[in-house]
């Protein structure tokens, strides 16, 4: 297996000096939420500088600052995480997942000389294709829940609170209604300071609720299917995720991480993958 093999071609480049908008653009237009950032060095050439994901975008957005700014004036500098863990072409896969997987990372640079790209979870959930463990296995069986009329302002802090990137969204019934990931919560925000002029958002951003922004019609795989089915699935629907429903209804939900953490365990204990 080369690292080579899963370099993502979503992946953009953009300027640390860039407006957040542009990140904000490429978002809306692929639903893909994460880029590399580069920038100049004394001698005029382009090096790798950061990366930016729509969790970087979360942690700040909201703050009273940047409630009183422009997105278009907004830097991606200053959302990005700078100096970041990068691999090489030579760098063994093994220890790649291992890393992504124990440090919580969803994108890697891979650079030496060059630039060549970055390795996200999505790529590597091809190794599992094959995978014919019971999905129940890696499931979370306690994910995080808001209420349709719950403030996105709330939404955010549950987010926070943990490493977890999907909340499951119920009616004032308790009935499943949708999901939100990270994603729709940063770009709701993101486009909230785009869209509402200063002087009205201090009032106005508490309306911003979780029915409004959720994926009512998500992924839902059964609580019997296979963890390669289910890969197989997130991976082809661009989605971060899933609902995990049995006989009684919800049972849990499975994302990349949960299959990124279980993949680590494999490679590293010997299993045959892919």
């Amino acid at each position: 297996m080369m690292i080579k093999d899963f370099i993502s071609s979503e992946v953009p480049v953009l300027d640390k000096n860039d407006s957040l908008m542009a990140f904000v653009r490429y978002l809306e237009k692929t639903g893909f939420d994460k880029a590399l950032v580069t920038g100049y060095t004394p001698e005029g050439g382009k090096k790798l500088c950061g990366v930016v994901t729509s969790r970087d975008v979360l942690v700040k957005i909201v703050s009273e600052r940047l409630r009183r700014s422009s997105l278009g004036r907004l830097r991606i500098s200053g959302f990005m995480t700078e100096n970041p863990y990068k691999a090489s072409l030579n760098t063994d896969i093994v220890s790649l997942v291992k890393t992504m997987s124990s440090r919580g990372y969803g994108i890697i640079p891979v650079e030496d000389d060059t630039l060549h790209g970055a390795i996200v979870r999505k790529s590597l959930l091809k190794l599992l294709f094959n995978d014919s463990t019971p999905v129940k296995n890696v499931m979370d069986t306690r994910p995080l829940k808001a209420r349709a009329s719950d403030s996105l302002l709330d939404v955010r802090q549950k987010m926070l609170g943990t490493d977890k990137s999907l909340v499951i969204v119920v009616s004032e019934s308790g009935e499943l209604a949708g999901y939100l990931t990270v994603r729709e919560v940063a770009y709701a925000f993101a486009t909230f300071l785009k869209n509402i002029p200063e002087k009205f958002r201090k009032e106005r951003i508490s309306q911003l609720i979780a029915q409004d922004y959720m994926i009512k019609v998500g992924l839902e795989v059964k609580v019997n299917s296979s963890i390669g089915e289910v890969a197989k699935s997130i991976y082809e629907s661009n989605t971060k995720g899933a609902v995990v429903m049995g006989d009684k209804g919800l049972e849990g939900v499975v994302t990349d991480t949960e299959l990124i953490n279980y993949l680590a365990i494999s490679l590293l204990s010997g299993r045959q993958i892919g």
